[in-house]
Parts: C-alpha cells; structure tokens; sequence
C-alpha cells in the first residue's frame, strides 16, 4: 500500500488524531455509543471518524456499528469536513456527510470545541434480518449526540431563560432562578452558540448499494418492474417473479446485464467512449496485463518502448495467451479515434461486455450505483473499480505485482478527474 499512499490514493485528507485531548474525546465517543475504546495514543480518521488503525487493533472494520443495521459515526474536529469516507455501509453515506457539514458546520465548530459528537443512522430496525428488509426502509434519520450532553443542556437552558422572561413574576420564582444559576455555572452562557442540531431525515434510497449480506445492490423503483436486489456475494439461487414481489439477481449469473438492458438501466453506447476514448486504451492495456499475468513470465511492460512492445504482443499471441478481444479493441478504438460512425450492435460480442455503461437519462445516485455494479460484473477497467468502488480496489491492489500495481496507479492519477463527467 505503500505507493498508493505515497500517490495520495489511499490515506489522503485522513485526520491525524495525535493529542491526548482528541484521543481521549475520541475515547468518550465510544463508550457512550457503547463500543470498545481503542489504547491507541495516535491514529487517523476519516469524515466519519473511522479509523484504519483501530479497525486493524480490534480486527474489525465493521467496528463502528452494532451490527450492519446500526452505523455510528464520529466527528471530533471540523477538520473532518474534507476528509474522505474510507468505509462508507451505503453508496448514499458521502452524500449525508455533506448535508451534515452544509447544515450544520457552525454547530459541528462549536460543539467540538468542548465536546466529541456522534450520529446514528437511524433506520427504524434493529437488525437485517433478511435483504428484503432494505425494500420496507423509506427512510434513515440522522440523530446526533455530544458526549456531555452539551446540546440538551443548551436547549434546557434556553428554556428557563425564555421562562424568566416571559412569565409573570418569574423573577421571584427561587427555584428558577436557581436552576439558570446552576446551568450557567456548569456549563456557562449558551444562550448565543449554535449547539442544536435535529435530527436530519435523509430519504433519498430509491436506489443505493450496501455492505450488508455481502454486498447487496437495491434498486426499489423501476419503471414499469418490481423492485430489484443484486446480490454481490455468493449467493447463487435465483428467485422469480412467481416467488417474491421483488426480482433477485446474482451479480455473475449472465442473464443480469440482459436483465439490466431491458430494464432501462445500462446501454452499449459508444458516445461516452468517443468523448473518453482514454476508457477504451485502459480496457485494452488490462486485457494485456491479463495475459501477461496468465502466461507465468515476467516481462518488464511499463519500460518497453512502442515497437518492444508490439514483440511482446506478438510473442503472448503465438503462446496462446493474448485473446482475440485485444485485437478487437485495436479495431474499434482506430475507429473511434477516427470518427466513424460506428453501431454498438455490429460490434464483435466479445466486446459487448466491455462497453456497458448507465442510460445517460438517469440521475447522479442511479449512474454512481450502477458504476460500481459493472465494475464488479466486468472486471476490466482499474480506474472505474478505483473510482466507485474503492473497497474493491483496495482488496485488488494487493494481488497484483508490482509493476501491475505502478501502471495502474500511473492510469488513475491521469484520468481519475473523468468521474464528475461519468455521472453528469
């Protein structure tokens, strides 16, 4: 991992937590969630206060949560504002981590100035059960609590003041007088922070993908279909429409992307590959790093000059190593960088796999879910599984060898900034 840290691709806009202070705020957050406090003197965390070296400690990456059902998150600094979620349990949780901070900053600065703060992701339900349990969720509240409890405090204060002042003859009342005494000396004047922050219902998961039951993708609206679950596991069986009120996939079983197609949600169009004809270099430089892989020799290709090159193709081709597709993909990329008019459906089939990618009508959440799910079904584009699916990537990574590792590296620092324009 370590060229990927040193490329910024892993580790980048993680938190140092170094002072006693934060260690010990951070401490507090976790047992008042009721969770395991990590020895740890100095660590790193993310948006979401997850840390890489605590989950290493407890041998437990899932070790902010009571189950897959119950996700916590930790915010002790602002500072956590422009970090990265480096554990996310749904696509959608990158996007409530920005509508906490845009709501919210001013009392995230001053509630962490004297307190560490927490927030549940409330789905109404104890534990998944089963995965038809994430159809029956319409919604996540985001509830929040200080550690001190700062925030009822605030509110409790408010409280007796605005009952000092608007009642009759508050003034003379000694109880209360005595209670905004005790409030102010306990906690101070609180009257002019921002300290309050509700509980922010979040309900848009008409389509979103989950770390629960292996990896599980949940579409729930489709035009004109039942609800749809992919699972990305290894589950195997098949349901029907004669089983359930919602349709089950495997993420390898073949008939999934014509299921797909059909249903409106991916397309074989060749326009995003015009305008990013990068994609298809990337596609066919990994069916060659494949073949390299799978003929069992080391052959050093990110040094090989152009024509060194087209002697190590040739040599994977007389072996029986290099398929048919690279050739094909030579093809159709002269083609487009050309400016044919080229139809997706008079392509060889062996390219069709490749060339998926979301219907270009549907909105950011769907193309960002979608993505990530081809990433998986057709593991041919290393930029793409980096950019939505960085689990995925991670795990990958420490398979390859070295010089698979720096090419790919060397492809994403080039062309990670195509992922706005992927999901416009």
């Amino acid at each position: 991992m370590i060229k990927l840290i040193e490329s910024e691709l892993f580790g980048h806009n993680l938190v140092d937590i170094y002072s006693p202070s934060l260690v010990k705020r951070y401490n507090e957050c976790l047992e008042d969630i009721g969770l395991a406090p990590t020895k740890l003197k100095q660590f790193h965390i993310d948006g979401w206060g997850w840390s890489p070296q605590i989950a290493e400690e407890q041998d437990d990456r899932f070790y902010l949560s009571h189950g897959l059902a119950n996700p916590y998150g930790i915010i002790i600094t602002p500072k956590q504002e422009d970090s990265a979620i480096y554990m996310p349990y749904h696509s959608f949780d990158r996007q409530i981590h920005q509508k906490i901070f845009k709501h919210y900053k001013d009392q995230i600065t001053d509630i962490t100035t004297r307190s560490g703060l927490w927030f549940e992701l409330d789905q109404e339900i104890t534990a998944y059960r089963s995965p038809q349990d994430l159809l029956m969720i319409d919604y996540i509240k985001v509830n929040f609590y200080s550690v001190d409890r700062i925030m009822l405090a605030a509110q409790k204060q408010r409280e007796l003041i605005s009952e000092f002042y608007d009642k009759p003859n508050a003034w003379s009342n000694d109880d209360l007088r005595k209670e905004i005494i005790e409030s102010c000396k306990k906690h101070g004047d609180l009257r002019y922070m921002k300290l309050d922050i509700p509980t922010h219902p979040f309900n848009e998961i008409d389509t979103f993908h989950t770390v629960a039951f292996d990896g599980l993708y949940v579409f729930k609206k489709l035009k004109n279909n039942k609800p749809l679950l992919v699972y990305g596991g290894n589950k195997t069986s098949v349901s029907g429409e004669t089983k359930h009120g919602h349709i089950e996939y495997n993420i390898k079983d073949p008939s999934l992307v014509s299921y797909l197609y059909n249903a409106g949600l991916i397309s074989n169009d060749l326009s995003i590959y015009a305008q990013f004809p990068a994609m298809l270099d990337l596609m066919q430089e990994q069916v060659l790093l494949s073949a390299i892989s799978a003929s069992g020799k080391k052959y050093d290709y990110i040094s090989l000059n152009k024509n060194q090159k087209k002697g190590l193709i040739n040599k994977l081709l007389q072996d029986g190593h290099l398929p048919d597709v690279y050739f094909e993909f030579e093809r159709l990329i002269g083609d487009v960088r050309d400016g044919k008019n080229i139809n997706a459906d008079d392509l060889p089939q062996s390219l069709f796999p490749y060339l998926l990618n979301p219907k270009s009508h549907l909105n950011q959440r769907d193309k960002k879910v979608l993505w990530k799910m081809l990433s998986n079904i057709n593991d041919s584009n290393p930029v793409i599984t980096y950019l939505f699916d960085k689990s995925k990537f991670y795990t990958d990574y420490q398979s390859w060898d070295d010089q698979t590792q720096q090419w790919i590296i060397d492809k994403i620092l080039k062309h990670k900034d195509i992922y706005n324009h992927l999901i416009q």
